[in-house]
């Protein structure tokens, strides 16, 4: 018999919600608190394989953490609105999201240790005149990176776009570009994109290298992992990831979940079948297509 031991979640810290659910694998560690403002969460989903370290506080009426996410020691998650972390998100210690004006933070994104995300401003007495107080939603699109150190205001941030460690983000960040500085700027002419345009064999190509890196240090998964192009290539009882739409068959494996655990952040797939775990809060304008790259 398999033994299914590594399917077991361990749930060390406090969640305080009306309705929760936790997938398979889930590390919630010692001194984590979940509830919210009012005491009590009305949510919390927690995905597969997902991590919350030590001493984390989540203050929020809504929390979801998607499958194989990390949000890591001594960070402070805070708001009146709910809160959405996607799948495949690596969110260093010591980390701030305000979810005062509701966040969310789709599939793939990396935010470095100590950073802050606000989606608000305010402290000055406004019966006083203080002119300073606003709330603003904030979406952070897919494969995103705050590089670490970053202070963010509730700007849009596009898809595979960067801020290098250190910088103030105070304006919108266009898709694949790169930011850095204080305030920030826009340096991708400088540093080039984060992502270099790639055919479809090329990205299978080096995720069969990795496949094949990994059965090798791990012969009992050879034969258990294959990389396809289209949905017609998937194998019954085989982990597949398919390049063209970059998804994998959830089978909750060995070697599925070996590979996974191991590779994620540097590889990011989301499973077939699934809806998306991030539906933004509010509607998203997307950015135009000539300001990708």
């Amino acid at each position: 018999m398999t033994d299914r031991s590594y399917l077991a979640s361990t749930i060390r810290g406090k969640i305080d919600a009306d309705e929760l659910i936790v997938g398979y694998g889930v590390t919630v560690e010692e001194g984590v608190v979940i509830t919210s403002r009012q005491g009590r969460c009305r949510k919390v989903i927690l995905g597969d394989f997902c991590f919350i370290g030590r001493e984390t506080r989540i203050i929020v009426p809504e929390f979801r953490l998607g499958d194989y996410s990390k949000l890591h020691s001594f960070s402070f998650v805070h708001g009146e609105y709910p809160l959405q972390i996607g799948r495949n998100c690596w969110i260093g210690g010591n980390t701030v999201l305000d979810s005062m004006a509701g966040l969310d933070i789709d599939d793939n994104v990396g935010i470095g240790a100590h950073s802050q995300l606000w989606t608000h401003v305010q402290f000055g007495d406004v019966v006083e005149g203080s002119r300073f107080y606003s709330r603003q939603y904030m979406y952070v699109g897919k494969d995103a990176w705050f590089v670490g150190h970053c202070i963010v205001s509730p700007v849009r941030v596009g898809e595979k776009s960067m801020a290098l460690v250190g910088s103030v983000v105070t304006k919108d960040m266009l898709p694949n570009h790169i930011y850095a500085g204080v305030p920030a700027k826009d340096v991708s002419e400088k540093m080039g994109y984060q992502f270099e345009a790639r055919t479809i064999h090329q990205k299978g190509e080096k995720l069969h290298e990795l496949v094949t890196q990994f059965t090798a240090e791990h012969p009992q998964f050879t034969g258990q992992l294959k990389v396809i192009y289209t949905a017609e290539e998937v194998v019954g009882g085989v982990c597949c990831f398919d390049i063209s739409r970059r998804m994998y068959t959830k089978l909750y494996s060995p070697a599925e979940v070996a590979f996974l655990k191991s590779h994620v952040p540097l590889v990011k797939f989301a499973p077939f079948g699934e809806p998306p775990f991030v539906v933004p809060q509010h509607p998203v304008e997307p950015f135009p297509d000539d300001q990708i790259y």
